[in-house]
């Protein structure tokens, strides 16, 4: 009987530990959006940071996007990716690619130029209203569904943000403002500007899945350094005059930090995004709104107490996020793993297109 016993507690063991696999396989997309959350909030402290230490925005956007693109390049060729793929595979690919890459730029450029210009809290409440427009851009240029469950976890989750920063901005609507001063109205637009590009981007991210389902991530990302490179150099040239190279170590060590951590954020958004739909994947990362606030009271100092009603929007947010993970449809028992399938398929496929060409060359020279 006792023999009996542990054999039972072993087996209770081991389906535990299926049951909590089997949970992380199922809402792994989930997963990667709240820590590129986390990324994202780390990631406008460094600019501050930076911007402090004497850099300006497009300066900050060049030598991050030499970093990115150089670092992932170097990533490329050890997963043995081939060069002529970084570029896509086909018109349409290479198209989306380039879209991803621009709207990326142009989001990333509003919002560093928002973070530097405004307050973060002020910044923050306005760049994560992203899950609104990605829901939206989703339903009406994929055809995704948007469910209503969904859209109002959207709009609750983004009251929750007013409730937790309280931005200046609000008090055009006669509500108390907590923090920011009165701002151009050029930098309000810049930041109303940043999430509408940047779920334009995220749609991009789930096209790419759709015409090509075994699209590497990091190709995606290369394509990203590689815009932010080439563009921001021109107009750092044009609005902020002459690259200069930062002078001081406090500067290229924030730089650094930067860099890696919204690397990393990048890879998590792009690896959610090719596993979930737009308007769930967007409202998870809602959960670095409180993240963001911890950081700005702990290290920059705005000696801001955490108010009751503070508390209660970081409480919201929590719950709208929740209401996704909890709403999420399941039809049958996760699959299993594909992408190894997948990305056979479409080397099968490519091999296929490259005997047919060759077949219509020997048909013509005949």
């Amino acid at each position: 009987p006792q023999r009996g016993q542990v054999v039972q507690v072993k087996r209770n063991s081991n389906q535990r530990k299926m049951d909590i696999s089997k949970c992380i396989y199922t809402y792994r997309g989930l997963i990667y959006m709240f820590l590129s959350a986390i990324g994202q909030a780390f990631g406008a402290l460094f600019v501050k940071f930076a911007s402090a230490a004497g850099m300006r925005c497009f300066q900050i956007l060049f030598f991050r996007g030499v970093g990115m693109w150089f670092g992932n390049m170097l990533i490329l060729r050890q997963r043995g990716v081939w060069v002529k793929h970084w570029w896509g595979r086909g018109g349409e690919h290479s198209l989306w690619l380039f879209l991803r890459g621009l709207f990326g730029f142009l989001s990333l450029g509003c919002k560093y130029w928002s973070v530097i210009h405004l307050y973060l809290a002020d910044a923050v409440s306005l760049r994560f209203s992203v899950h609104i427009f990605s829901g939206i851009f989703a339903c009406l240029l994929l055809g995704e569904s948007w469910l209503i469950g969904e859209a109002v976890s959207a709009v609750v989750g983004f009251i929750g943000i007013l409730m937790v920063v309280q931005p200046a901005w609000l008090s055009i609507f006669g509500f108390p403002a907590k923090v920011g001063p009165s701002y151009p109205f050029i930098d309000i637009t810049i930041a109303l500007l940043c999430p509408v590009f940047n779920a334009i981007g995220y749609v991009a991210i789930r096209k790419l899945k759709r015409i090509r389902a075994s699209t590497d991530p990091f190709v995606i990302i290369n394509w990203l350094g590689m815009i932010l490179c080439l563009a921001s150099l021109p107009l750092q040239r044009i609005i902020e005059g002459p690259l200069e190279i930062p002078a001081n170590l406090d500067a290229w060590f924030w730089l650094i930090m930067l860099t890696l951590t919204t690397y990393m954020s990048q890879v998590f958004v792009t690896w959610g995004l090719q596993l979930e739909r737009a308007g769930p994947a967007t409202t998870v990362t809602l959960i670095g709104v409180p993240m963001t606030m911890i950081l700005q009271v702990v290290f920059l100092h705005k000696k801001e107490p955490l108010t009751l009603i503070s508390g209660l929007g970081a409480l919201v947010i929590c719950t709208s996020v929740g209401f996704v993970a909890v709403g999420k449809p399941r039809k049958g028992e996760p699959l299993a793993d594909t992408r190894k399938e997948e990305a056979l398929y479409d080397a099968l496929t490519e091999k296929l297109d490259e005997e047919g060409q060759h077949t219509s060359r020997c048909s013509r020279l005949l």
